[in-house]
């Protein structure tokens, strides 16, 4: 198969040959005697040598074409997906991706670019100007060559939640590449313009639990005054696993919900949600969840604010990935509310990622004696089982049940290649295996939440 350059040098080759040719050709047919069948013939030969030129040139024009067109929708998407806003910045990325993507040399000059972009809509109009070979004998050197591109970002408004892992074990370098993956996620997903169809984006951190800040009362109920020795006031005392008392305060945290509603959206007004008792050396995260906005630099602010500490409650996480896209659950006013789930042209994703193993689980508001290895010391954990069981149990539960109720999951193992059991899960949550990523690498993370982005936003071509 030859490539273009090479076809394109072939032609003009033999159109200087078949040019050659024929003009000696009809030299002598001009200087034949032989008669008017000799005239009528050599012009017949002409007549055929001129539609086999212009059939070659024909080719070389679909060939042109196909190629601007192909440009011309890699310059559409990639404006599309660029989280740019100045028009005089979108237009030199896309001459430079058109510039990038069309050879001139093979295919003629680009004469022309024209960028317009619209409320969910860009569209690329490029022009090149094609070189013929034999149509020249007809007077036709250059031929002007359109092509338009339109790509359409998602017919659908968008409500996304982003369970991020910011345990002690991310701390440094795997949480800043967190932080850039994540902020470009939402650069690609809010979009600037939200007239037609929002795009809404929830930061849900999670590590021993998740911080709600001022929804934790609403939440998990108020609590009284003093200590005591069952759950339920400001200070906790219980007796460890090593029959020790310890005496924990109430925190901002939560932990699991316990009972009939543990793995449903029901409001937490009918069915709190698990008290956090924080050990000092397992405190609650800093970090507070932000529930949906599609206000961009405040997404991005609760992104870059993202501190690691503590260990790995991620069925925490899940749950309140599941609850800010629930309107069900009753938490949310104003623009963070979650539109329902029947309503037409909405599309709810969540995103869970995580560096490793599920491993904390909660009796009466404190880590359990059984949670899992990375838990925390046996000084700190409650002489008690956990009350719902294992977190890998208890998430994947979640996770069938969030799909139950029409939401995506796309999952992200961050170096987790030797972790058998959070690959497993990561699987098992996922919508699909093709909803499944695993990034061993910040490069391959910032890869993977790319591809989501672009799968969440359905960029699409539509001519």
């Amino acid at each position: 198969r030859l490539s273009a350059r090479k076809a394109l040098s072939m032609t003009d080759s033999l159109y200087r040959h078949c040019e050659s040719r024929l003009a000696a050709w009809t030299g002598k047919l001009a200087r034949a005697d032989s008669g008017n069948m000799t005239v009528l013939m050599g012009i017949a030969m002409l007549a055929v040598a001129l539609g086999v030129g212009a059939a070659i040139d024909f080719g070389r024009l679909v060939s042109a074409r196909t190629a601007l067109a192909a440009a011309a929708d890699a310059t559409a998407l990639q404006v599309a997906n660029s989280s740019l806003t100045d028009q005089d910045q979108l237009q030199q990325l896309a001459e430079t991706t058109l510039l990038r993507n069309y050879d001139e040399a093979v295919h003629g000059d680009l004469e022309s670019l024209d960028l317009a972009i619209n409320s969910g809509t860009v569209d690329v109009t490029a022009t090149a100007r094609f070189r013929t070979s034999f149509m020249r004998l007809a007077g036709i050197e250059t031929i002007k060559l359109p092509v338009l591109s339109e790509v359409i970002k998602s017919g659908n408004n968008i409500e996304v939640s982003l369970v991020l892992d910011t345990t002690g074990s991310m701390r440094g370098q795997k949480l800043r590449d967190l932080k850039a993956a994540a902020q470009d996620f939402v650069n690609t997903v809010v979009w600037d313009n939200q007239n037609q169809f929002y795009s809404k984006v929830a930061v849900v951190p999670y590590s021993a639990g998740v911080n709600l800040g001022a929804k934790a009362a609403a939440a998990r109920g108020n609590v009284s005054g003093g200590t005591c020795a069952t759950p339920g006031c400001q200070n906790y005392q219980f007796r460890n696993m090593n029959r020790s008392r310890r005496t924990f305060a109430v925190s901002t945290c939560v932990s699991e919900r316990t009972g009939r509603d543990a793995y449903t959206d029901t409001p937490p007004s009918v069915a709190p949600v698990g008290l956090n008792y924080a050990s000092p050396n397992n405190p609650c995260l800093d970090s507070a969840l932000l529930p949906l906005s599609s206000d961009k630099a405040e997404i991005t602010g609760a992104i870059d604010g993202l501190s690691a500490a503590g260990s790995t409650a991620g069925q925490i996480g899940i749950a309140w990935g599941w609850y800010v896209l629930s309107r069900d659950f009753g938490l949310w006013s104003g623009d963070a509310t979650p539109a329902p789930y029947d309503r037409r042209r909405i599309k709810k994703i969540a995103i869970i990622m995580t560096d490793g193993e599920f491993n904390t689980s909660y009796c009466n508001g404190v880590v359990a004696r059984n949670a899992g290895a990375g838990s925390g010391a046996s000084d700190d954990k409650i002489n008690c089982d956990a009350s719902n069981g294992d977190s890998t149990s208890q998430s994947i539960q979640l996770c069938d049940a969030m799909k139950a109720r029409g939401i995506a999951i796309y999952t992200i193992g961050f170096d987790i290649a030797d972790d058998s059991e959070a690959r497993t899960l990561m699987l098992q949550c996922a919508s699909s295996a093709e909803h499944a990523y695993l990034a061993a690498t910040g490069d391959e993370l910032q890869a993977a939440f790319d591809n989501i982005g672009k799968k969440v936003t359905a960029l699409r071509i539509s001519r």
